[in-house]
């Protein structure tokens, strides 16, 4: 099994838009591995993506991706959906259509659990759903997946977890497995975890979002323990407790915001501090085999 991690930040990516602040700077300079981009997956094995930031379409390109063939969402968010127009370009073909010629490319199959289909299906316009004009002009093709349950693509079995985040509304941990190998994604809104489901123990790698580290962030602001952003991210206390838990053989930290005022050397020294957790931290092209 084969993972590339296309971004690696949150939110609020690196360099930041009308940011002047050092690390941001830095990542404007040196570019790769200090910058970073929306939070999003590969799945070289199946052509799969996981989830479409804005950013999307540079990261294919940057990774020499040429086909995919499967979209799979953990949540609604905007900088985990907005970049969802990337289907047009990869299953549409316009002159062929105004040419009244046969589409010579397949379909996109996107795939998320009820809660989170429905919310995609209600990004729209005055004239309807985003998602059903992609499968109006035959882009994609959605499929509603069940809870807990494996679907297996070529080689890999692919297991979607939900995460609840208030009444109504939902996000998503996948699963994907390959003989004895497992992989955890699970990106953001992560809380409370799903920590006693049985299919997140024993994974070989956990890649794992949501975590501030300690000390002071960005401008030197410390989070106070009972503000409300410690209820909705991880501390790094918490992480490993969690790693424990679930006994996670290797765990890498994804979703790092801009605003948690790290480079990517800071992360580095990060991983030196937690090495005996085997805890690392994504860049945007990190390649994961198994």
């Amino acid at each position: 099994m084969e993972l590339i991690i296309l971004g690696s930040g949150g939110c609020t990516m690196i360099p930041r838009a009308a940011c002047s602040c050092k690390v941001c700077k830095e990542a404007r300079r040196k570019g790769l591995p200090y910058s970073r981009s929306g939070a999003a997956l590969f799945v070289k094995d199946i052509n799969a993506l996981v989830d479409t930031p804005e950013e999307v379409f540079s990261q294919l390109n940057r990774e020499n991706i040429l086909k995919v063939r499967h979209i799979f969402y953990t949540h609604w968010h905007p900088d985990h959906t907005l970049g969802m127009r990337v289907v047009e370009q990869i299953s549409t073909d316009w002159l062929r259509k105004y040419l009244k010629l046969k589409p010579d490319k397949p379909k996109v199959k996107v795939y998320a659990l009820k809660e989170v289909m429905n919310d995609l299906q209600a990004i729209k316009n005055k004239f309807g759903s985003y998602f059903l004009h992609y499968e109006t002009i035959g882009a994609i093709e959605t499929k509603t997946i069940t809870e807990n349950k494996e679907l297996t693509l070529g080689n890999i079995n692919v297991i979607p977890v939900p995460v609840l985040e208030g009444p109504g509304r939902s996000s998503t941990v996948f699963v994907f497995k390959e003989g004895n190998k497992k992989v955890i994604y699970a990106p953001c809104d992560l809380r409370p975890f799903p920590e006693t489901n049985l299919l997140l123990k024993n994974s070989d790698v956990l890649i794992l979002g949501g975590a501030i580290p300690d000390g002071a962030l960005k401008k030197g602001y410390v989070v106070p323990e009972n503000n409300v952003l410690r209820k909705e991210q991880f501390s790094f206390s918490e992480i490993i407790k969690l790693i424990k838990k679930l006994k996670a053989k290797r765990t890498i930290l994804t979703h790092l915001e801009e605003e948690w005022g790290k480079s990517y050397t800071d992360y580095l020294k990060l991983e030196k501090k937690y090495a005996r957790y085997n805890i690392s931290f994504a860049f945007d092209g990190m390649r994961i085999k198994l």
